[in-house]
């Protein structure tokens, strides 16, 4: 087997020195950013992608076995940052993402960042706005729609059955679209 310079730092990791991460980051960080260029760079910014790089290691430090290696460190890790970006293409392709690029893409900022607000649901003075705002929409007073907003606020009569998460998933956006609305209304 070839021998690896990153055992002893990814070993003094594990035990919980820090120290052995700056040599780990010292060495992988070209790796990190080579990755991003040759897959994830028209997704993703540098900055994001290092950040994600870092947090991608400590799971593979925490994760890596010392004692029978299969594979090298920097193998192991340039591996789980391939596979990382592999993921982000192809969530970026998914039904869900063109559901978010479609319904909501009129919500996000001029950098293209959705849902960067936090939502206040008890404010009685976002509650008016929003009620005002549905009351001079024509298809806000069809009874399809009523019951449809009901249902993902959570207090409709019929049940999702086994799509729970992904009702959970929409109530949760649609909540950071009204705080959008809202906010850009007022």
């Amino acid at each position: 087997m070839v021998k690896d310079n990153l055992v002893a730092a990814v070993r003094a990791a594990q035990k919980g020195h820090d120290f052995a991460y700056d040599v780990l980051i010292k060495h992988l960080r070209g790796a990190i950013y080579d990755v991003h260029r040759r897959k994830i760079s028209s997704r993703i910014t540098a900055d994001d992608w290092y950040s994600d790089g870092l947090e991608i290691l400590i799971k593979c430090v925490n994760k890596y076995d010392t004692q029978q290696p299969r594979a090298k460190f920097s193998t192991y890790y340039i591996t789980a940052l391939s596979n990382h970006a592999t993921d982000l293409v192809r969530s970026y392709y998914t039904a869900k993402a063109d559901f978010e690029k479609t319904i909501v893409s009129e919500s996000s900022d001029e950098a293209g960042t959705l849902f960067n607000l936090g939502t206040d649901t008890y404010n009685p003075e976002h509650l008016c706005l929003l009620r005002d705002m549905l009351s001079t929409t024509e298809v806000a007073k069809t009874p399809e729609f009523k019951q449809a907003v009901l249902q993902i606020l959570g207090v409709g009569d019929q049940k999702i059955g086994d799509q729970t998460r992904r009702l959970e998933q929409m109530q949760y956006r649609l909540k950071k679209a009204l705080q959008v609305a809202i906010t850009a209304s007022s």
